[in-house]
């Protein structure tokens, strides 16, 4: 049986977080945990270890997506795509070393164009 890429969505809209996820489903991903803010989003990379992990650059509670990106790539090892819907976001992602980033509007091809990318590094 062939793996599916497993994959964390931390998104603070619940309806774009339910769009991404339904949607990475339907490409094949198996979406095991979904987080509003950026300390839950870490605790579900170090439970679920997913190969990928798909990051807001602004979370709820206040959160800084970008630092949650940092921590989970930097500590954990995992691959991070960043969204955001700040053109200027794209700017900060080279320092949390993600491996994509997306900017709203986006279509779930180029989330996954960009997934399959950070699986492949």
């Amino acid at each position: 049986m062939d793996h599916k890429p497993r994959l964390i969505v931390a998104e603070d809209d619940p309806l774009i977080a339910w769009a991404v996820r339904v949607g990475l489903a339907d490409q094949g991903y198996e979406v095991c945990g979904w987080a509003d803010n950026g300390r839950e989003a870490v605790r579900l990379a170090e439970l679920h270890r997913p190969d990928v992990a798909v990051v807001d650059f602004g979370l709820a509670d206040g959160t800084d997506g970008m630092a949650a990106a940092r921590e989970i790539s930097s500590r954990l090892g995992i691959p991070v795509v960043m969204c955001s819907e700040d053109a200027g976001a794209g700017d900060c992602a080279d320092e949390a070393a993600v491996v994509g980033w997306v900017s709203r509007p986006y279509r779930i091809s180029d989330l996954n164009r960009l997934i399959a990318a950070a699986i492949r590094h």
